[in-house]
């Protein structure tokens, strides 16, 4: 006999569902899931002794100096790290000036072959004063970012 697909309290042999809904497998919650996930600890009293107690301490009091050293070696390959990022940082920017300049003085250069050459004289003119002018900001202006990258 056909059974109806939903507000039917019986199951079907064979199927997970609860109310409708499919059973989702969750990992436990709960104190035995933390448990479980707990890592236990190095420094736990009682697993500890008291001659492995007394050799840490023994360690630490040798290795004074240590913890200023070791972070001053930390501060040098830091410093040096930023030296190598902000010379990587003027060479991309050196490149990128290089690019932009070449392709300002290409437009600059197709203007005075396109409008630049037409036959009547202040288009001349003027495509040849927009092309000085494109020139001549793209000078100013990669010149002076060039001295910022110095």
């Amino acid at each position: 006999m056909p059974q109806p697909k939903s507000g039917s309290s019986k199951s079907t042999p064979g199927a997970q569902t609860t109310s409708g809904r499919a059973q989702s497998k969750r990992p436990p919650t709960g104190s035995s899931a933390r448990a479980a996930r707990a890592k236990p600890s190095s420094a736990s009293p009682a697993r500890g002794s008291r001659s492995t107690s007394s050799a840490s301490s023994t360690k630490a009091k040798a290795s004074a100096g240590s913890p200023e050293a070791r972070l001053e070696a930390a501060a040098e390959r830091v410093r040096k790290l930023n030296e190598r990022i902000i010379e990587a940082g003027k060479q991309t920017g050196e490149t990128t000036l290089s690019s932009y300049e070449k392709a300002l003085k290409a437009i600059a250069g197709a203007v005075e072959r396109g409008p630049g050459a037409s036959d009547i004289d202040w288009i001349s003119q003027l495509a040849t004063t927009q092309a000085k002018f494109i020139r001549d900001v793209t000078q100013a202006w990669t010149s002076a970012a060039r001295d910022m990258l110095k």
